[in-house]
């Protein structure tokens, strides 16, 4: 069966711009695979449908990690991600059926998922199956470094008298709690009213790109609700992808806006880290000397986690030059497992030297995370944690600013490199205040 996707008002003009920004073509070389490749194929299936068999045409289209980037490097601005999603909608296979399970049904399913991986030794499971062993057993807390930062002095002043709603995402709802109980102290200790935001789901970017738009749209429908109810105060996140998703609420015009209401939520969407004002912080004696920075693609390269880091730590973060993908890719991990670890493989290329990149983390056992000492199998912890000094077993230390993509390095690091979110190495308590006095 095949049906015709809605026409674009322009048409891709074949001139390959995106081939230096897109991460499966880079990794991979395999031009069919690139998004050129793709538009071109996309308007045969929409001149000539009946001269293309949905199965090639709906093969090519999940192999896509719906990045983003050649949208972005497109003198068109043609999203490839977009028009995948609705050639997926129409031909749905059984990955739309469990990754909305695993996205709506996730707070059951991400965690039993994550302990029954320590069940699993990966040296006794089949191959194709140990990625998945793999991704299950980053899910598991790990432990968390000593501080590499500490609040110096908090600028009271940035919060006062203002209300702050904090999108968590998934990743810290489900699994990862200290992420929201670090965030909630940061902006209590600079003077903002945090208001409830119970009832908070999937920001929907992930649910789009598979194809399920439905989902996405009830998703959408049920964030901006909370926000209306909180009274419309600012929302911060610390994820680029959920930051994204969120930012993209503007362009739906199902939601029922109200007159100046899409604006207000433009100018109320705001990444966390942009929230400090005036606040200091002091880079403490267990951060490495050297850090190597994990840029999400839906920063798009301008990435206000990055530039933060920068300013706190001077003289230790540094990036790979140009565009480098973990490889997560939502609904790519069931589409084509190979490929994403294929990706994942040519990231870490960029991001560590080569006898380090070459170097997988052994299948010894499915307990232990990227993050865990050697030998040590992560507990999962309470809102604060264990604390450990894991990261001078390690010769690589690596932030990045994503939920997915913590999971996604975590999933795929080599033996020899630890993996953190920002907030994993944050103490929110200032020098001078007791631990009592946190504002946790």
């Amino acid at each position: 069966m095949t049906s015709t996707p809605p026409q674009d008002d322009k048409q891709c003009l074949l001139c390959g711009q995106c081939l230096a920004v897109c991460p499966v073509f880079l990794a991979t070389g395999r031009e069919e695979l690139s998004p050129k490749a793709k538009q071109h194929l996309l308007r045969h299936f929409r001149e000539r449908p009946e001269a293309l068999a949905e199965a090639p045409v709906r093969v090519l289209a999940d192999r896509c990690l719906s990045c983003g980037r050649c949208a972005v490097a497109c003198p068109h601005h043609l999203s490839v991600p977009d028009a995948l999603a609705r050639l997926r909608s129409r031909h749905p296979l059984w990955h739309q059926w469990v990754w909305r399970r695993w996205i709506e049904q996730g707070r059951l399913l991400w965690p039993a998922l994550a302990q029954a991986s320590r069940l699993v030794p990966q040296v006794v499971a089949p191959e194709a199956l140990r990625p998945m062993l793999r991704s299950a057993a980053s899910m598991l807390a790990g432990n968390r470094p000593a501080p590499w930062l500490r609040v110096s002095h908090y600028d009271k002043e940035a919060g006062k008298g203002q209300v702050v709603l904090l999108f968590a995402g998934c990743t810290a709802r489900r699994i990862r709690p200290r992420w929201l109980h670090t965030a909630k102290a940061l902006l209590r200790g600079l003077g903002y009213s945090i208001a409830e935001g119970r009832g908070f789901t999937c920001c929907g970017s992930t649910l789009d790109h598979a194809g399920i738009p439905d989902a996405a749209s009830s998703a959408r429908a049920v964030n901006l609700a909370v926000w209306r109810a909180a009274g419309r105060p600012l929302l911060a996140t610390f994820c680029a992808t959920c930051h994204h998703g969120l930012a993209a609420y503007v362009d739906d015009d199902t939601l029922g806006w109200a007159d100046g209401e899409r604006e207000a939520w433009r100018e109320s969407l705001r990444p966390l880290s942009t929230l400090w004002a005036a606040t200091t912080f002091e880079t403490r004696e267990a951060a490495p000397a050297a850090i190597r920075y994990h840029q999400p693609c839906h920063w798009y390269g301008k990435d206000p986690d990055l530039a933060w880091l920068r300013n706190a730590m001077p003289g230790r973060v540094t990036t790979p030059g140009g565009p480098v993908c973990c490889g997560m890719g939502g609904v790519l991990q069931l589409a084509d497992a190979p490929l994403s670890q294929e990706v994942a493989s040519d990231c870490w290329h960029h991001l560590l030297p080569s006898e380090a990149a070459a170097s997988p983390a052994p299948d010894t056992h499915s307990a232990t995370s990227g993050n865990a000492p050697d030998g040590q199998s992560p507990d999962v912890p309470g809102p604060a944690g264990p604390v450990t000094d894991a990261h001078t077993l390690r010769r690589h230390s690596i932030l990045t600013g994503c939920s997915g993509c913590t999971l996604q390095l975590t999933a795929t690091a080599p033996a020899d490199a630890t993996v953190h979110h920002w907030l994993d190495i944050i103490d929110p308590v200032p020098a001078a205040v007791s631990p009592d006095a946190c504002p946790v």
